[in-house]
């Protein structure tokens, strides 16, 4: 007979294994491995009830065969009896190994915070900030972002027979490091190779250099924070703040809220409410910007209208359709506007050629060495009176002795402090910047009431002039040059060398 035909008669699954098999006049039974050798399944045929397998026999057949841990006690009672009632029974399960396990797979573990709910912070007095959510951590570049964990091995497993079966090991972490992450090289952790928000897909890691607000920024986004360019769909309501290290970009209106950043700066417009402010290391373009305090170190460039603001730029600032009406305006590459002041008359202070980085330093200092002055001489007034000898009694005069003392300390902390300040203006130096051009254009009309600062010359406008027109400052006969207009491009300087030469032509010619 074949053998495929003699197993298929046996009702033995190929791959099984015939751990033992007794043949006798009562009976016939068999012991079989599944193919794993985990479960042995015990098989019998009855011919005569009275004299089958007893349990003691199965058990001492199991412990020949090596059979000792996982056996079922009670299956073997169960099979037992039921095979002295003559019942033929099919692959009972008797005995039970071990299977092996599957280890963890490999994973990543984030060292850093990808989104989630707000984590609102308190200061010192349990003050709870509402408008910081703090729903992500912003990541500098190669700063490690992620650990990344091999597979792990499962737990061993044993056959009914007490034989390891090795244990399997985990899938490796098919991680694939996107823009902005790099792998270690021991292949351990992931790097960010950027600033930015990290972001996981749950295959992909990557760094977001931009952070996009798809509606307002309110109380559901609160304030940002962002290594990175934060772009903004909608508005940015009032006293919410915007801090980016590469760039702002919002297309809505900006109402009294603070705007810092690394980059340039586009917004639709700011109504700042005498509040707001704006202070970027890039060029700022918008359509309107009222009551914003700003400083910027590149082009201001506005559509439409500058109002009642301080803005300051170490390029140039440009209203080539609309107007700077009140507040002041400090450009180091000059200023150019359709129309500068009001119809009111109201004060609109121009500056041009100047930086005002040095210059706000040099005014910070000058103010203190004001202020030290002042309390000195205040502090000297009021000890005069107390260095005088009087005949008061002993409490008195200690108190007098005490404050004469602390007024004296005081005195000569500020003295210090002035003599600091002191060395620090004498050690000033204003440096040579080669782009300055102090020089305004009005392409419209110069409005009574405007205060323009040109070099070393500062006079108010006591009549409107009509444009187009560059104002200079007359560096031979003192006071502003009122000429015709040239672009901003065109320097000061070279304006003076030509019309200086111009007018010694017609001075030879009369």
């Amino acid at each position: 007979m074949a053998v495929g035909s003699e197993a298929e008669n046996q009702k033995v699954e190929i791959g099984v294994k015939i751990l033992a098999e007794v043949k006798s006049s009562a009976y016939v039974m068999r012991l079989q491995l599944n193919e794993s050798q985990i479960n042995l399944s015990a098989f019998i045929t009855v011919f005569d009830a009275e004299n089958t397998i007893p349990p003691s026999e199965l058990i001492e057949l199991l412990s020949k065969s090596d059979v000792t841990d996982g056996v079922d006690l009670e299956e073997i009672a169960k099979f037992c009896s039921k095979a002295a009632m003559g019942i033929n029974q099919e692959e009972v399960l008797i005995a039970r190994g071990t299977e092996s396990t599957v280890g963890k797979d490999g994973w990543l573990e984030l060292v850093v915070k990808t989104a989630g709910d707000a984590d609102y912070s308190e200061d010192a007095k349990g003050n709870v900030d509402l408008r910081t959510l703090n729903t992500f951590t912003n990541v500098e570049a190669n700063q490690k972002i992620g650990i990344i964990h091999p597979p792990e091995f499962g737990i061993t497993g044993f056959t009914v027979q007490g034989s390891p079966i090795p244990a399997l090991e985990g899938q490796l972490l098919k991680l694939v490091a996107g823009e902005g992450v790099q792998l270690s090289e021991d292949g351990a952790s992931a790097l960010s190779t950027c600033g930015g928000r990290v972001v996981f897909d749950g295959r992909t890691l990557s760094v977001a250099e931009e952070f996009v607000v798809r509606g307002d920024v309110d109380l559901k986004v609160g304030n940002i924070d962002f290594n990175g360019v934060v772009e903004v769909n909608g508005d940015v309501l009032d006293d919410f703040n915007i801090r980016a290290s590469k760039g702002i970009r919002i297309s809505g209106a900006v109402g009294a809220c603070r705007l810092e950043s690394g980059g340039p700066i586009e917004i639709g417009s700011m109504a700042g409410l005498g509040s707001g402010s704006i202070r970027c290391r890039g060029d700022l373009r918008t359509k309107y910007l009222n009551q914003v305090k700003v400083e910027c170190w590149g082009n201001i460039e506005v559509a439409h209208e500058i109002r009642n603001c301080s803005v300051k730029a170490t390029k140039a600032i440009i209203v080539e359709r609309g107007t700077i009406s009140g507040g002041e305006a400090v450009a180091l590459n000059g200023i150019e506007a359709k129309n500068l002041g009001s119809v009111s008359g109201i004060k609109t202070r121009l500056t041009a050629g100047v930086y005002f980085p040095e210059a706000d330093a040099l005014t910070t200092l000058r103010q203190q060495q004001r202020s030290y002055k002042s309390q000195i001489q205040r502090l000297g007034a009021a000890l005069g009176p107390l260095g005088k000898p009087k005949n008061l009694r002993k409490a008195l005069q200690e108190a007098i002795e005490l404050r004469t003392s602390l007024l004296t300390q005081r005195k000569t902390n500020l003295e210090k402090e002035k003599e600091s300040v002191d060395a620090k203006l004498a050690a000033f130096k204003v440096e040579d910047h080669p782009s300055s051009n102090p020089k305004i254009n009005a392409l419209g009309c110069l409005m009574e009431g405007v205060v323009i600062n040109l070099g070393e010359t500062t006079e108010e406008i006591n009549y409107e002039h009509t444009g187009p027109i560059s104002v200079i400052e007359n560096t031979t006969s003192g006071g502003l040059r009122y000429l015709d207009h040239s672009p901003l491009q065109v320097m000061a300087e070279e304006i003076v060398v030509d019309e200086t030469a111009t007018e010694a032509e017609q001075a030879k010619e009369s």
